[in-house]
């Protein structure tokens, strides 16, 4: 069957039906059927479907949807189907019979329908923003860019794992560091499976990417700008997901160790195999959806009988709980919401607010309590947390308390190459390597975990999350512990 390109950019057979080229999937681009008003399309074994003929609408606002859906179709994947219906629904919800076009709802109609739940509304702003920068069924471009200006006010999904729940919640230090040596080091006689599942999980937690993108990447995923340089880098091509999908794969860099596990991972002639069928990094025996892997690593924790520290009971490890937890260590570690946003590519730099707001909620109180009782303990425990050295300014890595308007600048790492730690917090922290300078004000270091717990602690408290304060109980013990070794003449 012939298929040509029409004016609209439209592909049309022999026989006169229209269909979009859906890219979602560069790799493996499809058609879909969108001569009629049912639009119906097959992604990841879900079945999606729209009927534009249902809605009370007048004919041009469904035009309009149309070209929206053609539109989107070209980068997105056929989920957004559903999405477009939840947003054409709520407009249907609040339409007027005397309405004929856009040009007859007044911003604060528009406004009306935006209050509603998140995501009919979200779909619909963008719906109604493409409209208005298309000329489109009367939309106004004015009204479309103080759409574009409104920020949601929503409950964040992820709540619900922040919340610290023993087997959903963000994953405490202590058993990120027993999954983390079991990822490592490969177990004596480790099945391609376990290996599929160690290796998703280490990704997982050096990118912090969404299962699908780690389950996309293509088999030459793996970059290495110079392989013949000395202590060269490595990076993954990243595939893009959800509303991304479509867009160029983006470079992440990934450690050495990673890396080398990747090649010896791919060297094995059964995986190489399945990565020539696949076309995919990450393979398995059994054909499926990315969550396959997702119930894999959860197995793969489960043979090699991993206990949490935390309940002393079998860890659960999901995909999620990987990502989250990441997230949840950037906003410990003072990352700014831009960074968590970029690092996890989600659409709105609001969502990281999620992590930030949760650590404030949940563990300030409980810092703003120590602070105020724990002062005197704190003394008596000097010496335990802070296993660096003393000394003065030479060569080395400066370490700067994460203050970005007042930057300064306490010590050095003492260590040659590099470091994965996250400064500052991991310095004082136990690091052998840290070298806390005599001349420093360490003071400084005090009044800015001080200003944080009094900042923190004006939120709302929430249960009590023991391993926060103990992080933070500590880095401030170090922290006091290098002041008094100062003052002693140490």
């Amino acid at each position: 069957m012939g298929i040509e390109v029409n004016d609209s950019g439209e592909f049309e057979d022999e026989v006169g039906r229209l269909y979009v080229r859906c890219n979602a999937d560069p790799s493996s681009p499809f058609f879909i059927d969108v001569t009629t008003d049912y639009v119906e399309a097959v992604w990841r074994r879900a079945r999606y479907s729209i009927d534009l003929s249902r809605y009370q609408l007048p004919v041009v606002i469904i035009e309009v949807v149309k070209k929206y859906l053609v539109h989107k179709l070209e980068s997105v994947c056929p989920r957004i189907l559903s999405s477009v219906h939840a947003g054409i629904s709520c407009l249907e919800r609040h339409w007027q019979p005397s309405w004929k076009d856009f040009s007859d709802m007044s911003l604060g109609k528009l406004l009306s329908v935006m209050t509603s739940s998140h995501a009919e509304a979200t779909e619909f702003r963008r719906f109604y923003i493409y409209a208005a920068f298309q000329g489109l069924a009367g939309a106004d471009e004015i009204h479309a860019l103080e759409l574009e200006a409104i920020r949601l006010k929503k409950p964040h999904p992820t709540l619900r794992i922040l919340e610290w729940h023993e087997t959903r919640g963000a994953l405490t230090s202590s058993e990120i560091e027993v999954v983390r040596k079991a990822m490592i080091i490969s177990a004596e006689g480790e099945s391609t499976a376990d290996f599929t599942s160690r290796l998703f999980t280490w990704i997982s937690f050096e990118t912090l990417k969404r299962p699908i993108q780690l389950h996309e990447m293509f088999r030459d995923a793996l970059w290495v700008p110079d392989s013949m340089a000395e202590g060269g880098q490595y990076f993954l091509r990243m595939p893009k997901a959800k509303y991304q999908t479509g867009q160029a794969s983006e470079l992440w860099p990934i450690t050495t160790q990673l890396a080398n596990a990747i090649l010896e991972y791919s060297s094995s002639p059964k995986v190489k195999a399945l990565q020539e069928r696949t076309g995919r990094l990450l393979v398995s025996s059994r054909e499926g959806e990315s969550s396959n892997f997702g119930r894999a690593i959860t197995g793969w924790c489960s043979r090699l009988k991993l206990i949490s520290p935390r309940t002393n009971r079998p860890l659960i490890l999901t995909p999620y709980r990987i990502r989250h937890s990441g997230a949840t260590q950037m906003a410990a570690q003072g990352a700014s919401r831009d960074e968590i946003q970029y690092v996890l590519e989600h659409d709105s730099v609001h969502a990281a607010d999620a992590y930030i707001d949760c650590l404030a909620s949940e563990f300030c109180p409980l810092l703003e309590r120590a602070n105020r009782k724990l002062g005197g303990i704190f003394s008596e425990l000097n010496g335990l947390f802070f296993a660096g050295q003393l000394g003065h300014k030479s060569s080395g890595m400066p370490i700067l308390i994460p203050v970005v308007n007042q930057p300064a600048i306490v010590g050095e790492c003492g260590k040659s190459g590099s470091c994965g730690h996250h400064p500052f917090f991991n310095c004082y922290n136990g690091c052998r390597y840290f070298i806390a300078w005599r001349n420093a004000d360490h003071k400084k270091s005090l009044d800015y975990l001080e200003s944080e717990l009094e900042r923190w602690g004006r939120a709302e408290g929430g249960k009590e999350r023991s391993k926060i304060l103990k992080e933070l109980e500590r880095v401030y013990q170090a922290v006091n512990d290098v002041m008094a070794r100062i003052n002693s003449g140490e």
